[in-house]
């Protein structure tokens, strides 16, 4: 029975987690007994450092944007974690949703 009760808390904590990581990286709502204003401030934060990387491997992307590349990139972070492959990946997947927003697609 013992294990049983620790397999539980591992799922809970596992669940737990899981909504934390949604809070931070994927718009998902801040799970129950974390400061709302913290996680929204981390968030941002985890948006600005990727904002960076992404307009450091694509600057021709970030030039294009000027001004708007900070506020548009944060649009478009704000639902979607980063990809897997990095940086370029990130860059490639906000190209994609540039022009599908262009478009009329989103």
């Amino acid at each position: 029975m013992p294990e049983q009760a620790g397999d539980g808390a591992r799922a809970s904590l596992a669940a737990g987690q899981a909504d934390l990581l949604a809070a931070l990286v994927a718009g998902g709502p801040v799970p129950e007994g974390f400061d709302a204003e913290r996680v929204r401030v981390q968030a941002r934060s985890l948006v600005a450092k990727r904002s960076g990387s992404v307009a450091r491997v694509a600057p021709a992307l970030a030039g294009r944007l000027g001004a708007e590349f900070g506020r548009l990139f944060a649009e478009y972070a704000a639902t979607r974690p980063k990809p897997g492959g990095g940086s370029r990946a990130d860059a490639g997947a906000f190209a994609d949703w540039l022009a599908a927003r262009d478009a009329g697609g989103i």
